[in-house]
C-alpha cells in the first residue's frame, strides 16, 4: 500500500461536541502512524486554537491554519514550505466601512495569533479569547493597521445573507469567503483562491506523496475543496449534504467515531 496523507478537519470532525478527541479515534490514527502513513490537521482555527490538538496526536507534520491561509511546521520553524497569505489592509478596510451599514452583532479580524474585536461580549465564542496574548478590542477600522489573515462578521442570516451578496458583486476577484452555522452564524473572509486545499496541496508536496494518496475528513462548507482535492474525501455522517455530495465515501459522525471506523475498515484491516 502506498503511503498516505491523513487530512483532519477538527471541528464537527476530529473533535467531538465536548472538544475532545475520543480513544478509538486517537488509536486508530497512532497505527496509522506506526504503519508509516502521515496525519495533519487542516482547519479554519488559528494555531493558538489547534496547538493543544497537535500535541495530544503527537503529529510532527505541516499543519494548515485559517482555513488555508496559513501553513506552517510548529517543529520545524524553517519549514521551506510555509507561508501566510494575507488580506491587504485596504481591501479591509474597505469591507469593513460596507459592514457599518449593517446592523451586525459583532466583527473579528485576526492577525496570525493576535486578535481584534468589535466588542468583547458573547456575540463571538468564548474561544477568541483563549489563548491570545494580545487582544485589541474597539472599531477595527481604527484599530487594525496591517493585513489581516481572516475577518469574520456575525450577525443574523439576513444580515449575512447581505454581507456575501456584497462581496460576491464588488470583492470577488481579492477576496474568498465561506458562512459558518451553529451558535454563531458568520461569514468568514480570507484572501481570494484561498482554501485548505491549497495548504494540504503544498504540504503533500514536501511530504513526497500524491494527492490519490490523501484521505481527508470533513463535515463543512470550507472542507469542501479539500474532500473534491483528496484522492478520498471522506464526509462525515453529521457532515452538510454539500460535503457528502463532493466526498468519495460518508462515515460515521464525529460522536460515533466516524474516523476512526473508516481508517480500521478501510486501512488498517488486515
Amino acid at each position: 500500500m502506498n503511503k498516505k496523507l491523513i487530512v483532519l478537519d477538527l471541528d464537527g470532525t476530529t473533535l467531538k461536541e465536548n472538544q475532545t478527541i475520543s480513544l478509538r479515534t486517537k488509536s486508530a490514527l497512532k497505527s496509522a502512524r506506526s504503519l508509516g502513513h502521515e496525519v495533519m490537521i487542516a482547519t479554519g482555527r488559528p494555531y493558538r486554537l489547534s496547538s493543544f490538538y497537535y500535541s495530544e496526536l503527537e503529529l510532527t507534520t505541516p499543519i494548515v491554519n485559517f482555513n488555508g491561509a496559513v501553513l506552517h511546521h510548529p517543529l520545524n520553524p524553517n519549514y521551506l514550505d510555509a507561508y501566510h497569505e494575507s488580506i491587504d489592509l485596504s481591501i479591509v478596510k474597505d469591507i469593513l466601512d460596507y459592514s457599518s451599514t449593517l446592523p451586525l452583532a459583532n466583527i473579528a479580524a485576526e492577525v496570525q495569533d493576535s486578535v481584534f474585536l468589535e466588542r468583547s461580549d458573547n456575540t463571538v465564542p468564548e474561544t477568541f479569547h483563549l489563548g491570545v496574548n494580545n487582544v485589541v478590542i474597539g472599531n477595527i477600522r481604527q484599530t487594525i493597521n496591517t493585513n489581516a489573515t481572516s475577518l469574520l462578521f456575525f450577525g443574523k442570516i439576513e444580515e449575512l445573507d447581505l454581507m456575501s451578496k456584497h462581496l460576491d458583486e464588488e470583492l470577488a476577484d481579492v477576496i474568498s469567503h465561506h458562512t459558518w452555522g451553529a451558535s454563531w452564524p458568520a461569514v468568514e473572509i480570507v484572501k481570494h483562491g484561498i482554501h485548505k486545499a491549497v495548504g494540504i496541496q503544498r504540504a503533500a508536496k514536501s511530504l513526497q506523496i500524491d494527492a490519490k494518496d490523501i484521505i481527508a475528513f470533513g463535515d463543512e462548507a470550507n472542507d469542501l475543496q479539500m474532500l473534491d482535492y483528496a484522492g478520498t474525501g471522506v464526509a462525515m455522517g453529521n457532515a452538510i449534504p454539500a460535503a457528502k455530495n463532493v466526498a468519495d465515501a460518508v462515515t460515521l459522525s464525529n460522536e460515533d467515531d466516524g474516523i476512526a471506523i473508516y481508517l480500521e475498515e478501510n486501512l488498517l484491516k488486515k
